[in-house]
């Protein structure tokens, strides 16, 4: 049985009205067969909080694969991190849980109506690459959120506070994590 750890920020952790809940977990099982998951997510968390969490969260359980989805909050004009740092955090997260263990998800898309000053587009296509160069820099498995909520409108993958996932949402990025897993 294969152990995944699902580490990331309130999208990881299935946030909705106030509370998380297992839904991702739930998407990818049904999807992926002979797995135990383990969801790290917590809301509002950034690279530079999951880098202080990382052996609590994750390297203590030794698991076979950690998919690494931050950055919703990193991007943030108001609470984010200057996209250096984001940088920084993300080759260290990578590094310490270990390349080969690694499925990378790049930035969320945000509703630009609700969005567009606090996460404009082109920082959320900046840091995008960001996760984009990691993934050349260490052949990493690499899902590319941004471009994937873009196929058709991507309000639908959203519920309406324009930055959680709506069930369209979870159905996608555990369509795609279940694909990635699988395809390992």
């Amino acid at each position: 049985m294969k152990k995944i750890i699902l580490f990331g920020d309130s999208i990881t952790a299935g946030y909705e009205n106030g509370l998380t809940d297992f839904r991702l977990n739930e998407r990818i099982s049904a999807q992926v067969k002979e797995v135990d998951i383990i969801n790290a997510g917590i809301p509002g968390d950034t690279t530079k909080g999951a880098r202080k969490r990382l052996e609590d969260h994750v390297l203590k359980y030794d698991p076979d694969i950690v998919t690494v989805f931050f950055g919703a909050n990193d991007v943030s004009t108001i609470t984010g991190l200057p996209i250096e740092e984001y940088e920084e955090n993300l080759d260290e997260i990578v590094k310490e849980i270990g390349i080969s263990k690694v499925i990378l998800i790049g930035v969320p898309f945000c509703d630009q109506r609700i969005y567009q000053e606090e996460r404009p587009m082109k920082r959320l296509e900046a840091f995008n690459s960001v996760a984009q160069k990691l993934t050349a820099k260490y052949r990493l498995d690499y899902i590319d959120m941004l471009s994937e909520m873009q196929q058709v409108n991507p309000s639908i993958y959203l519920q309406r506070d324009g930055i959680h996932f709506s069930n369209e949402g979870y159905d996608l990025l555990g369509r795609l994590i279940s694909q990635t897993i699988n395809n390992r």
